[in-house]
């Protein structure tokens, strides 16, 4: 979570609200990071206090944006991204396995 370089991942065979689950825990993120100096994610980049609450709405929004359908306008997934050649695949399995949902 609250990758520079990568999409939300969520837990699709897992969970019975895997979007749910996930902005629930971006909330406790958020809750928890008022008051933090650095985050550092499980991949990417660390970044300063300034960049916890844009990382979380990044991944917010581009949660959103799966849920509700849309194509998200998330840089991750651009043409010059860190993963474009397996990121956009991701992408589309979560947006097939939450169209069936």
């Amino acid at each position: 979570m609250l990758s520079d370089i990568l999409i939300p991942m969520l837990d699709l065979r897992g969970s019975a609200d895997p979007v749910g689950d996930y902005l629930s825990a971006l909330r406790l993120l958020e809750d928890a990071a008022r008051d933090v100096d650095v985050v550092i994610p499980g991949h990417g980049a660390t970044g300063a206090a300034d960049q916890v609450s844009a990382r979380i709405a990044q991944d917010r929004a581009y949660v959103q944006a799966l849920r509700d359908g849309d194509a998200p306008d998330d840089p991750r997934l651009g043409p010059f991204a860190y993963g474009r050649d397996f990121l956009p695949g991701v992408h589309e399995r979560q947006l097939q396995a939450l169209a069936t949902k």
